[in-house]
């Protein structure tokens, strides 16, 4: 029988309308929420739950696994009610509802009691807004493997309780596991408290202690982030990334300060039409005379945007390493990232290298920073070539 940990009571007494529960390995966060979702769904009728993630097939060996586990031991589990593994329909009218991101367009329009985003780190930022604002209550946990927009734009809000769990907050957590944990400690850190191995002390630092860490194999750490653009920031273009289903449309301003390069996001969204994306733009007040460099394999796309809206839209060039070449310009030197362009910020955090392939990104995490590199590797390729002075002797 499953007891009642510290980790459960903590979570038992928030009270705001978003719960936001950060936790390291083993500290029984995702356990801990579905108990208090159950209980709540089995007292109170006619409930509407959704349980939300990135990918269905993972949930079906993550979160629904323990969802039945927790039932089990609870003794409520009918395993006729539950349709499909992804629809649980409890005796009082209650449904829990299992929802996977990976298939288009699902969860967006549904309306909610309460949703709880598991691993709301893997869940970009627009999806969580469609489901988040048509439900009352919003939960989520994850592990802090890097900052992102939840860290930057959910957990501060009035209306949010913020929790951070370790696993000396679950007391059911086997010993086993427990050595495993502590040991990441041992091989980060001397006994002094000095680092002794900086992959393991940043796996302490996230799966241990809870805390804000850095993804290993990150393709940008040449970047910071700035509160506001400058007034004296200089406009040199845009970026523009297309996409419309699962993946957003991205369009990236980039500017000149102090001799150096800022971004700033303003189109991060789904669903977009040319029309709408034309329509976002002159909302943002973009430049019709600077150029907006876009992804070239929508020629169609470009032309309608330059064609019928009169924007400056220029298809980036493209060819065999021009993914890594973009990279490479962009990593030449530091720069900033306004604040309130957090899926940019998202992205930059999670952005990395392929453990299968040298020298090769991972094909996600990369809408907004592919439009950032068609403008840098456009840059780069139009750049004015400097006159020699001999040239007029």
């Amino acid at each position: 029988m499953w007891k009642q940990t510290t980790a459960l009571r903590k979570i038992s007494a928030l009270k705001k309308k978003i719960w936001c529960i950060r936790g390291g390995q083993g500290s029984g966060k995702t356990i801990s929420l579905l108990m208090v979702l159950i209980n709540h769904g089995l007292r109170t009728p006619d409930q509407e739950i959704l349980i939300v993630s990135e990918e269905l097939t993972k949930m079906r060996l993550t979160v629904i696994k323990d969802f039945k586990k927790v039932m089990k031991l609870a003794g409520v589990f009918e395993e006729s009610r539950f349709l499909a593994e992804t629809l649980y329909k409890a005796p009082n009218g209650t449904f829990f509802k299992f929802i996977g991101l990976d298939k288009s367009d699902i969860g967006k329009g549904l309306r909610s009691d309460i949703a709880f985003f598991n691993e709301v780190n893997k869940v970009d930022v627009e999806s969580y807004r469609q489901i988040a604002s048509r439900t009352k209550r919003v939960l989520m946990d994850y592990n802090p493997d890097a900052e992102f927009w939840v860290d930057t734009d959910i957990r501060t809000r009035e209306d949010c309780d913020f929790l951070q769990l370790t696993f000396e907050d679950n007391e059911m957590l086997p010993k086993e596991e427990r050595e495993e944990i502590l040991n990441y400690k041992k091989q980060g850190y001397n006994e002094d408290g000095t680092v002794k191995n900086s992959y393991w002390a940043n796996i302490w630092r996230v799966y241990g202690l809870g805390e804000i860490g850095a993804l290993e194999g990150v393709v940008f750490s040449n970047w910071s982030i700035i509160d506001n653009l400058p007034k004296e920031a200089k406009l040199e273009g845009y970026g523009l990334d297309y996409g419309y289903t699962n993946d957003p449309t991205a369009l990236i301003a980039a500017y000149t300060y102090n001799g150096g390069r800022i971004y700033h996001q303003l189109i991060y969204e789904t669903g977009l039409f040319n029309s709408d994306i034309a329509r976002k733009m002159q909302e943002k007040g973009v430049s019709s005379s600077s150029p907006i460099y876009a992804d070239s394999a929508e020629p169609k796309s470009n032309n309608e945007i330059k064609q019928k809206f009169k924007f400056n839209v220029i298809g980036a060039e493209k060819g065999k390493d021009s993914v890594q070449y973009g990279i490479s310009v962009m990593q030449e030197n530091h720069f900033k990232v306004t604040r309130q362009s957090s899926e940019l910020i998202n992205e930059l955090n999670s952005y990395c290298w392929s453990k299968n392939k040298s020298n090769v990104p991972e094909d996600k995490n990369n809408h907004a920073i592919d439009a950032a590199r068609y403008f840098e590797t456009m840059k780069r390729i139009h750049k004015p070539k400097r006159i020699r002075s001999s040239t007029f002797k």
